[in-house]
């Protein structure tokens, strides 16, 4: 018995210093990005959350319940041929949800700023098909 409470200690110590969730998801789907201002959010108003953020489709959404959820977005290819290797670097960026993008505007399923974007793929392509999980 002391064993087992001493893994459970353990694994919460983990979650407290910042080890992933053993249940986290990953997901796939397509980004696209927006251009600023970005200032008033759905979430945060006129309250300036920086510029590595993004806004979440229905996909995500849950109602509001994404405002404020981390993301890490992760490219793993283009949409197009125009652009057949957008993919910068390591490709991968941590985003703050801030934002909705209804479904009569989103393209994606998430709709990233311009800069985080462009952290990750080269912004001529438009939408890239990324991975993404919650951090």
């Amino acid at each position: 018995m002391a064993e087992w409470i001493h893994f459970v200690v353990f694994l919460s110590a983990m979650n407290l210093i910042g080890f992933p969730s053993l249940t986290q998801a990953q997901y796939t789907g397509t980004a696209t990005f927006y251009n600023s201002p970005y200032m008033p959010s759905y979430c945060y108003g006129y309250e300036d959350e920086g510029v590595m953020i993004a806004a979440a489709s229905d996909a995500i959404w849950n109602n509001g319940g994404a405002c404020g959820q981390m993301y890490q977005v992760t490219c793993l290819s283009g949409t197009n041929s125009g652009v057949p290797f957008p993919c910068w670097g390591s490709g991968s960026v941590v985003v703050k949800i801030v934002d909705y993008c209804p479904p009569e505007s989103c393209r994606g399923t998430i709709d990233l700023s311009q800069e985080a974007f462009a952290s990750i793929a080269n912004t001529d392509s438009g939408s890239i098909n990324i991975s993404f999980q919650q951090v």
